[in-house]
């Protein structure tokens, strides 16, 4: 048997014995959600919208985009002043970014909401019933939660083999002690001792994970190079970082042409979306589903390629 488990099971009582502060002297009852955006203009606006009406704000920051993404955001913050927060983080890389979400946050619960998630809005996997659940921990300790959602690639009608992410730390109470830090290519929450650790299984959103531009694919498939030559010393933007590595591995300067190569390549394992084992769709997605802003096309049951229109707009009745 592992015994960090039932260690740290019995250290996160600290709180509730008063050797660590309690989330309720910390910061008021609520749950604020962070995300970060970085060429998020896919799917941002319906992200947040998604989960407005759940949580008591949310606290948004452009991360150097170069689509319109500010322009969204700002958008967002003007059309819902009292529950959107626009952040200025100047030129904070992402890790520290991230840290300060955390810190400008005014709410005892964070939801790590990135820009291509979207929440259900009803039924028991809806965001108002995360947050109904979160109520009914103990108030007097700290917990991290991981948390996983099903996974859409490609198209809205289209999945890999695995449907779902692994689950990450996306829920969890505030205190000074807990951060993001650099992990290799990424980055990783540090968890004090003091915090309960828990998985639920169920899947409250559905990540748009690949159904994106196909330039912006691009940049997620080498972000996580882009982020490792930055940090040896690289002063290269992603877009710059994206062109350089698609001449080299591509054979090809035009991000277009190389989309289109990389779309047949990447999606040629990609099967139907699966109700049975993934659910219904988020009520706010329904009417994408009807005007697709990308779709897959096959030929002979492999894919051949993929359609583009133009991105979609949540209706304002979903809110």
């Amino acid at each position: 048997m592992n015994v960090k488990v039932p260690l740290r099971r019995f250290l996160s009582q600290s709180a509730y014995l008063g050797l660590v502060p309690s989330p309720t002297t910390l910061r008021p009852p609520g749950v604020s959600a962070i995300t970060l955006a970085r060429n998020e203009e896919d799917w941002i606006e319906t992200s947040v919208i998604s989960v407005m009406n759940a949580v008591d704000e949310i606290l948004v920051a452009d991360n150097g985009s170069v689509d319109s993404t500010p322009d969204i955001l700002v958008r967002l913050g003007e059309r819902f002043p009292r529950k959107v927060r626009l952040l200025d983080l100047g030129g904070a890389n992402f890790v520290d970014a991230t840290n300060l979400l955390m810190e400008k946050s005014r709410y005892r619960w964070l939801l790590r909401w990135h820009g291509d998630f979207v929440a259900r809005t009803s039924g028991p996997l809806s965001a108002h019933s995360l947050v109904q659940r979160i109520l009914l921990l103990n108030p007097l300790r700290h917990y991290c939660i991981a948390l996983s959602g099903v996974a859409l690639d490609g198209d809205l009608e289209h999945q890999f083999k695995d449907r779902v992410d692994d689950p990450e730390n996306f829920l969890y109470t505030f205190s000074p002690w807990l951060g993001y830090r650099e992990a290799g290519r990424w980055e990783e929450l540090h968890v004090p001792w003091f915090y309960a650790k828990q998985t639920w299984p169920e899947h409250y959103y559905f990540h748009m994970r690949s159904v994106k531009s196909g330039i912006r694919l691009l940049q997620k498939v080498y972000q996580g190079h882009w982020f490792q030559a930055r940090a040896t010393g690289r002063d290269i933007s992603l877009e710059d970082f994206v062109h350089e590595q698609v001449r080299t591995d591509l054979g090809t300067t035009d991000l277009t042409e190389a989309a289109d190569h990389f779309i047949v390549r990447y999606f040629r394992d990609a099967v139907p979306f699966s109700r049975e084992v993934c659910g219904e769709y988020p009520e706010i997605l329904l009417p994408a589903l009807q005007d697709p802003p990308f779709r897959l096309m096959t030929r002979l049951g492999v894919v051949a390629g993929r359609t583009e229109a133009k991105r979609f707009r949540p209706e304002l009745t979903t809110v």
